[in-house]
């Protein structure tokens, strides 16, 4: 079989192809079997100097192939207009180039070097459950079934990482009483509300609710974010208020994210609609829209939403779309539980990129150094971040 030959320009432009979706299946083929010809570089190798040709250029091939396994949840992290893979074939070329000028001082090339010798696991299903009389459930701890009846209401942990509100037996509430269910960072949760709806909880978020609904509404309050699958009730209104905002809703699936260290509240609406109300202030929301509330002027911003993106995180990724480093490590921070810490100046740095939340911190890290454009240190649980 012949040996095709590719620029570094047209390689860029294919993968770019492949990315978005709009690869046919020859060109798909191309790209993946170009592992055969892919050479770092044009200039003759030394290999006592740039080690294995080899090896290395496996190394690339193995960077290459894991951020294109799968296009539609890639691992792919890249500075705005630049892929991942162009980032890694263009850093290896230039350590391979680098070597060939500094004949005098050789080093050896590790293909596959240990960046952190620290590392931190990523966050998963943990909650502090705090009743009406003010006892706490530590439901890491707690096992599935029945946890506490209070007036009437069964609460229950059904599934690892999952709560459940369900109405006694054929027995009335007598009266309102109001639960609290609160993620650490590093944590996130499942609830089953007593009417049906779901929500899920982000880290760093708590959600408090009455133990039943009753009355003209069904009113829930939210600190940090949460995606809200809500139950039906024309006759009873569905309302999450936050800082002062108010989401008013039937019956529809939306997400709030609203933490305190973000400069704007973000209410983006999937299925339904949904009334968003600041002050004298009142924006409606179709299917595939957001609003983003500015926390400084107070002012609302309607706009078309990136779903796939605003629901990220409950769908278990990490997805930036032109997201400045500083937006991307309070994420960080809240899903590993770090502290984080910028030295030298960051602006200007928007990265484009997916990697799911499932991964170690090193593995988020690394991807975000191929760029060529940061650079991190894990002492501990603090995160240093540089240019």
């Amino acid at each position: 079989m012949q040996r095709m030959r590719m620029t570094r320009e047209e390689y860029i432009s294919l993968y770019e192809k492949y990315i978005s979706g709009k690869c046919t299946y020859e060109e798909q083929k191309v790209l993946e079997a170009y592992k055969d010809t892919f050479e770092p570089g044009d200039q003759e190798w030394d290999q006592t100097r740039m080690g294995d040709r080899e090896v290395i250029k496996q190394a690339i091939y193995n960077e290459l192939s894991a951020s294109i396994s799968n296009h539609a949840r890639s691992r792919t992290i890249r500075l705005r207009n630049w892929s991942a893979a162009a980032a890694i074939a263009l850093i290896l070329i230039s350590a391979g180039l680098y070597l060939n000028s500094h004949k005098e001082n050789p080093v050896a090339v590790n293909p596959k070097p240990i960046r952190f010798k620290n590392d931190i696991l990523p966050g998963n299903h943990k909650a502090i459950l705090t009743l009406d009389n003010g006892s706490q459930i530590n439901l890491d701890d707690a096992k599935n079934g029945l946890l506490a009846t209070e007036n009437n209401i069964d609460i229950k942990k059904v599934l690892t990482g999952q709560l459940e509100y369900s109405a006694g037996a054929n027995q009335a509430v007598t009266q309102l009483k109001y639960n609290t269910l609160t993620t650490p960072m590093g944590g996130e949760y499942r609830l089953i509300l007593p009417d049906g709806s779901r929500v899920w909880l982000n880290a760093g978020s708590s959600l408090h609710f009455p133990t039943a609904f009753a009355g003209k509404e069904r009113r829930v309050d939210l600190k940090g974010e949460a995606y809200f699958e809500v139950t039906k009730n024309k006759a009873m209104p569905f309302k999450v208020f936050t800082n002062d905002m108010e989401v008013k809703v039937l019956g529809t699936h939306f997400n709030v994210m609203a933490y305190d260290d973000e400069k704007s509240m973000n209410t983006t609406l999937l299925e339904g609609s949904v009334q968003v109300l600041k002050g004298s202030g009142k924006v409606y929301l179709k299917p595939g829209e957001e609003v983003v509330l500015n926390k400084t002027s107070g002012n609302m911003n309607v706009s078309t939403a990136d779903i796939e993106q605003a629901v990220a995180w409950k769908n278990g990724y990490f997805i930036f779309s032109d997201e400045n480093i500083e937006s991307i490590m309070r994420k960080v921070s809240r899903w590993y539980n770090v502290d984080v810490t910028f030295k030298g100046s960051m602006n200007n740095k928007d990265f484009v990129g997916t990697i799911s939340r499932n991964k170690n911190v090193s593995e988020l890290l690394r991807m975000l150094e191929l760029t060529g454009a940061v650079h991190f240190s894990i002492e501990g649980r603090r995160i240093t971040v540089m240019p």
